[in-house]
């Protein structure tokens, strides 16, 4: 299965969820706290959430807990000063940081590609604007097909470039929209162009130090020691995790290097409402409602109020910085599991507790069911050609207490939640087994948010 696309449609279920009507009575702070505790509760104590949480509004923090282990083989616990990998929500500081020199003069944001990288194949046709918003047709290197073993060794920026430089555009740049980490690589390599520092001296020097975010920083040294960092991990079984693939930081330079904890991501949030990083003007022009995310954020109505979201997967890792400019909320969630919970459907409960709207009971999480009914679904299916990885055949298997789904050399779990559901822990599905009049299994759907898959059993 490709990736992207699975996460692509992943982040729109979770921008068109929870509808509710905009304005209710606000609730006191300790309400609050005590129903996000309540309702984050229950995917603690499954495995389906771990990680870190920070509610805040108007200027005040609201709820800030942690939960599961930072590495479960030390037996280390997860704490407020952890250090996550933020994964995508690295792309705010990266447009942030070319928004400064824009706002210096040192760069125009319709200035081509070829200015800052001579030689760059379509460099004359690509504008500084394009890559921001994911309009250059310039392919993701995460979906060439060598990546995850290209990944594994550190590459510098330019190393990074060269990877995909050469590639085909998808698309006449400014034509259209589609989400590429490519695009940021070349940004970060911009950057370092112009300002003569290393993307991580810059981010130093002109974000974190200003913003007074004294535990981020860009992994992009392997050997290097982050104190209190996080291991990250992928859903595994009903309830416990794997080690995730190995993967070099720096070759998420500009588009997912960045680490921080939910305080420091808090201090970057107040500062982006002052002029500390940005004139006011700036985020009021450039951050606005697109297909894609635009410099680093989706915008889209969450509860009736508008959002600002910044979505992170990488491996092992999950994060979610949401901004509601209109109100002063902000929530906060650094997860070092690969598992999208954290952003659907908690985050959006979250908001609708926030806001004194009713917020639905945690979804079903887990049921034991006889062994004997779990191996009668067992077999292969396959999906229609509607798929992300169109007619993709998988298996499913048996394990003690769930099913194995395998589709080429990945597995997700499925976890029993009632006789003919299952719950995909990894991204968060929901499966349900088709059956035929004489109870014979013909099939299964699969729904991510409001997109649902149907697969027949061969």
């Amino acid at each position: 299965m490709k990736r992207f696309a699975l996460l692509g449609a992943l982040q729109a279920a979770s921008m068109i969820l929870w509808s509710a009507p905009a304005r209710c009575q606000v609730p006191p702070d300790k309400v609050v706290a005590s129903r996000i505790r309540a309702y984050l509760q229950p995917f603690s104590d499954t495995g389906n959430f771990i990680g870190t949480v920070l509610v805040a509004r108007g200027g005040r923090i609201l709820f800030r807990q942690s939960y599961g282990m930072a590495n479960y083989e030390l037996s280390v616990p997860n704490s407020n000063e952890t250090r996550f990998h933020i994964a995508s929500v690295s792309k705010p500081f990266t447009a942030a940081a070319i928004l400064q020199l824009a706002e210096q003069g040192r760069l125009g944001l319709s200035d081509r590609v070829s200015r800052f990288v001579p030689g760059f194949p379509n460099g004359d046709r690509i504008t500084l604007d394009n890559l921001l918003t994911h309009s250059s047709g310039i392919p993701d290197i995460n979906d060439i097909e060598d990546y995850d073993t290209f990944a594994r060794s550190p590459h510098s920026v330019e190393q990074l470039v060269a990877k995909f430089a050469g590639l085909p555009l998808e698309f006449e740049p400014g034509s259209k929209e589609r989400y590429s980490n490519s695009n940021y690589s070349l940004l970060a390599l911009i950057l370092e162009k112009i300002s003569g520092k290393s993307y991580e001296e810059y981010l130093r020097d002109r974000i974190f130090q200003p913003a007074g975010m004294q535990d981020s920083g860009s992994d992009g040294e392997a050997s290097r020691l982050i104190p209190f960092a996080a291991s990250g991990y992928n859903p595994a079984g009903i309830s416990d995790f794997e080690k995730a693939p190995y993967v070099d930081w720096s070759n998420k330079t500009g588009s997912g290097s960045l680490y921080s904890t939910v305080d420091d991501l808090y201090r970057f949030d107040r500062a982006l409402n002052t002029d500390i990083l940005l004139k006011s003007s700036t985020p009021q022009l450039h951050y606005v409602k697109a297909e894609e995310d635009r410099y680093g954020w989706y915008m889209f109505e969450r509860v009736g109020h508008r959002v600002l979201a910044a979505k992170g997967h990488g491996p092992g890792f999950t994060a979610e910085l949401d901004r509601f400019p209109d109100d002063d909320v902000t929530i906060i969630l650094l997860c070092n599991s690969y598992g999208t919970a954290s952003q659907n459907p908690i985050a959006a409960a979250l908001a609708a507790i926030v806001f004194g709207q009713k917020a639905p009971a945690p979804p079903s999480l887990h049921a034991a069911i006889a062994e004997s009914l779990l191996a009668s679904y067992a077999g292969q299916y396959q999906f229609g050609p509607d798929y992300f990885d169109p007619n993709a055949k998988f298996t499913l298997t048996v394990q003690p207490g769930f099913l194995l789904m395998q589709i080429g050399d990945r597995h997700r779990a499925l976890v029993p939640i009632s006789a003919t559901e299952f719950l995909e822990r990894t991204f968060f599905g929901h499966i349900a087994m088709l059956k035929d009049s004489e109870g014979n299994v013909t099939g299964l759907t699969c729904r991510y948010g409001n997109t649902t898959f149907t697969a027949r059993r061969l």
